[in-house]
C-alpha cells in the first residue's frame, strides 16, 4: 500500500482551529468570579426566602394569638351580659306582663325590670319585652327605626345551644356606629312565653388600634364582621369595608384590599354570629426581610469584587508560563517539531515543559508511522461504513417499534389516570347532594315542616334506605379510586384478632336478624395477634360478612373462624349461600365484577367490595383467597402476617379455644 503524501504547511493551517477569543488569563478570573457570584446569589436567595418565611410565620403567630385573646375577652363580656339578661327574663314580673290578663301595673313592673338592663353609656338604645311572636309588649326609651330592627326569626339559637339560651343577632349599621340585638327567652310553665330584647352598641377603647400596634410591634388593624360576611366594622364599632377577596391556604389567610394584600387571623366568638379579624399589611411584614436582603446583597457584591481581584492576580502568575508552552504547542500543531520549549523551572509547569519537549520528538517519529497505518485503516473504515448503514436501518426500525410501544403504554396510562380521576371527582360530587337528600328526608320524617302521615313515613324511609345505599356505592367508588391512585396509607401495628372480630359481631347483628340467618363466631385465642392496620382489617372482614349475609338465603348460616401457624394468621368467613361458579372465581376480585349479578337484586353494589378488600389485604402484606361450590356456599379467607410472640410464650399451631353461636335469627 502506498504511503499518503505528507501534508503541506498550508493544509495544516487550514486544519487548525481559529482559537478562543478570550485568553486563559482572562478566562480564569472570569470563571472564579462567576462561580463566586453564583454561589453568593444562591445563598442570598435562600437566606432571603428563609428570612421572609420566618417573618411571615412570626407575624401570623402573633396575629393568631392576639385575635384569640380578643375573642376570649369578648366571650367573657358577652357571657356576663347574657347572665344579666337571662336573670331579668326569669323575673316573675316579666312573666306576668306576658300573661293574657296582664294589666298596667304588671306592665309597669316589667318596665322597672327592663330599666335595670339599660346601658348607662348609651341612653338612646331601648330595652323591649316581646311576646312569643316577636311583637313588642313593653318598651323603655325610644323605638328604633324599622331598618335597625331585627325580626325574631333572624335570632335562632346558636349551634348546640338550648332553646332558652340568650341569643345574639348579627352586626348591623346604626348611623355611624354598629349595633347588635340580644334576646333572652322568658320561660313560663315549661314554655317560652316571650323575650327580653335589647340592641347593644359595639364599643371599645378609641385607641385600640394604637394599643395593638404597641403590643404586637406590627402595623395592625382590628375588624369585626358577621360570620356570613354580610357586614364589616372597624374597631371600635365604626363602619368598615369588606376585603375584595379572601384567600385561605395552609400558611394562613390573605385578604386583598384596594391598598394591597394583608395577612389576617380570625377568631369566632362562640355562641354568636361574630368573627374578630386582625390584619397587617403584607408590605409592612416584608419590609424588614427586604432590607436585610439588600444589606446582604451589598456585602455579596463586595465579596465578589474582592474575589475577582484576587483571582486576577493568581491567574497572571499561572498563565504567563503557560502562554510560552501554548506557543510551542501551536508550532507542533502546524507540523514544526524543532521549536524548543523554554523550561521555566523545576515546578509543575517546568516539568510540564520538559515532558512536552520529549513528547514533541516522539510525536515526530510516530507521526510518519501513523500516516501509513491510517491509509490501511481507511479501507477497513469503508467496509465498516457499509455495515454501519445496514445497522442504522435496523436501529431505525427498532426505534419506531419502541416508539409505538411507548405511545401505546402512555395511552393506556392516560386512560387509567382518567378513569381514576373520573371516579374520584364523581364520587366527591355525588356525596354532597346525597347527604343533603338524607338530611332533608330525616327532617321531613321528624315533622320539622309539618305532620307526616304513615304512608309518607314509609316513603321517607324508602328514600333514606336508597340514599344510604347510593352513598355506600359512592364510598366504594371513592375508596377504589384512592387505592388505585396509591393514596391509601397503612398504619401497621400488632392487633389482637379476638378483639377486632368481636367488635364486628355487634355491627352485623341487625343484618343477621333482618335476614333471619344463624351467625356463629368461633372465638380466637385472646393472645393471637396479627400485623395489620386495625381499621382496614375491620373493613375487609366487614365487607366479607356483608357479602356473606347478602348472598345467603333465609334460614342459612354465616360463621367466622380463624387459625394460625408460626408465621401466618387466617380469618375464614363461611356461608351457606348460593356459591360461585368455577368459571367466575378467577374474576370476582376484579373491579366492577360481581359473582352472580341478577336483575332481581336491585340493591346490590357495583362490584367493588371484593376488589377493595383484596387491595387492602395486599396493602397490609397479606392476601385474600376464596373457595366456593355452587349451591353449597363460599369461604373467603383473609391471610395476614402473625405478630411476633413475646419472649417465653409458646406459639400454638391452632389457637381455637371454643366455638359458640354469636347470634341467631329465624
Amino acid at each position: 500500500m502506498t504511503r499518503p503524501p505528507h501534508p503541506t504547511t498550508a493544509d495544516r493551517t487550514r486544519a487548525l482551529p481559529l482559537g478562543g477569543a478570550i485568553p486563559l488569563e482572562w478566562k480564569l478570573p472570569l470563571l472564579v468570579t462567576g462561580f463566586l457570584a453564583t454561589g453568593l446569589a444562591v445563598m442570598l436567595f435562600l437566606v432571603s426566602a428563609r428570612v421572609t418565611q420566618g417573618a411571615q410565620t412570626i407575624v401570623r403567630a402573633r396575629l393568631s394569638t392576639a385575635v384569640q385573646e380578643i375573642a376570649a375577652s369578648a366571650r367573657v363580656s358577652i357571657r356576663e351580659r347574657a347572665a344579666e339578661m337571662s336573670a331579668a327574663a326569669r323575673e316573675p314580673a316579666v312573666a306576668r306582663a306576658l300573661a293574657p290578663a296582664a294589666g298596667q301595673a304588671d306592665l309597669a313592673a316589667a318596665r322597672r325590670v327592663l330599666a335595670g338592663l339599660a346601658p348607662s353609656r348609651d341612653s338612646t338604645l331601648p330595652v323591649e319585652l316581646w311576646d312569643a311572636q316577636g311583637r313588642v309588649v313593653a318598651r323603655i326609651r325610644r323605638e328604633l327605626p324599622a331598618a335597625q330592627r331585627v325580626p325574631l326569626a333572624a335570632l335562632p339559637p346558636g349551634p348546640g345551644q338550648p332553646a332558652d339560651a340568650v341569643r345574639f343577632g348579627p352586626f348591623q349599621p346604626a348611623g355611624g356606629s354598629t349595633v347588635f340585638w340580644m334576646v333572652a327567652p322568658v320561660p313560663a310553665e315549661g314554655r317560652i312565653a316571650g323575650y327580653v330584647a335589647q340592641p347593644r352598641g359595639v364599643g371599645g377603647p378609641r385607641d385600640i388600634a394604637r394599643t395593638l400596634r404597641q403590643l404586637l410591634g406590627e402595623d395592625v388593624a382590628l375588624f369585626t364582621r358577621n360570620a356570613d360576611g354580610s357586614f364589616w366594622s372597624a374597631a371600635p364599632g365604626q363602619a368598615g369595608a369588606a376585603p375584595q377577596r379572601r384567600d385561605s391556604s395552609a400558611q394562613g389567610l390573605v385578604y386583598h384590599r384596594p391598598t394591597g394584600r394583608t395577612y389576617a387571623a380570625e377568631a369566632r366568638v362562640a355562641g354568636t354570629p361574630w368573627v374578630f379579624v386582625l390584619e397587617t399589611p403584607e408590605r409592612w411584614v416584608l419590609a424588614r426581610p427586604r432590607a436585610t436582603t439588600r444589606r446582604l446583597a451589598v456585602l455579596g457584591l463586595v465579596i465578589t469584587a474582592v474575589g475577582g481581584a484576587l483571582s486576577w492576580v493568581a491567574s497572571r502568575r499561572i498563565t504567563r508560563p503557560l502562554a510560552a508552552l501554548t506557543a510551542a504547542s501551536e508550532a507542533v500543531a502546524m507540523g514544526t517539531y524543532a521549536q524548543p520549549v523554554s523550561r521555566a523551572g523545576r515546578d509543575e509547569i517546568g516539568r510540564l515543559a520538559a515532558s512536552f519537549d520529549a513528547m514533541a520528538r516522539q510525536v515526530a517519529g510516530t507521526r510518519r508511522e501513523l500516516e501509513y497505518r491510517v491509509a490501511e485503516a481507511q479501507g477497513a473504515a469503508d467496509e465498516l461504513a457499509e455495515a454501519n448503514q445496514q445497522l442504522r436501518v435496523a436501529m431505525d426500525q427498532a426505534e419506531r417499534a419502541r416508539a409505538d410501544a411507548e405511545r401505546a403504554r402512555g395511552e393506556a396510562e392516560s386512560a387509567s389516570r382518567a378513569k381514576g380521576d373520573f371516579l374520584a371527582v364523581m364520587s366527591h360530587e355525588l356525596r354532597t347532594p346525597l347527604n343533603a337528600i338524607g338530611g332533608y328526608a330525616e327532617l321531613l320524617e321528624m315533622g320539622i315542616h309539618g305532620p307526616v302521615t304513615d304512608a309518607q313515613k314509609l316513603a321517607l324511609a324508602r328514600i333514606g334506605r336508597s340514599q344510604a345505599h347510593l352513598l355506600a356505592l359512592i364510598n366504594d367508588l371513592l375508596s377504589y379510586a384512592r387505592i388505585d391512585a396509591g393514596q391509601v396509607q397503612y398504619a401497621l401495628e400488632d392487633v389482637p384478632l379476638h378483639d377486632a372480630l368481636a367488635e364486628l359481631e355487634e355491627m352485623v347483628a341487625p343484618q343477621v336478624h333482618a335476614s333471619r340467618l344463624i351467625f356463629t363466631h368461633h372465638v380466637c385465642d385472646p393472645d393471637l395477634k396479627v400485623r395489620a392496620d386495625r381499621d382496614k382489617l375491620r373493613q375487609v372482614v366487614l365487607n366479607l360478612l356483608a357479602n356473606a349475609i347478602k348472598y345467603t338465603p333465609e334460614g342459612g348460616s354465616v360463621e367466622v373462624a380463624c387459625d394460625a401457624d408460626d408465621h401466618r394468621v387466617r380469618v375464614h368467613v363461611r356461608d351457606t349461600g348460593t356459591g360461585i361458579r368455577a368459571d367466575r372465581l378467577p374474576h370476582i376480585f376484579e373491579p366492577f365484577v360481581q359473582g352472580e349479578r341478577a336483575l332481581n337484586r336491585p340493591d346490590e353494589g357495583v362490584g367493588l367490595g371484593l376488589a377493595i378488600s383484596r387491595d387492602l389485604a395486599r396493602g397490609m402484606g397479606g392476601e385474600l383467597e376464596v373457595a366456593s361450590e355452587p349451591g353449597a356456599g363460599s369461604t373467603f379467607t383473609l391471610v395476614l402476617a402473625r405478630a411476633a410472640a413475646p419472649a417465653g410464650v409458646a406459639i400454638a399451631g391452632v389457637p381455637l379455644v371454643r366455638a359458640e353461636p354469636a347470634a341467631t335469627g329465624h
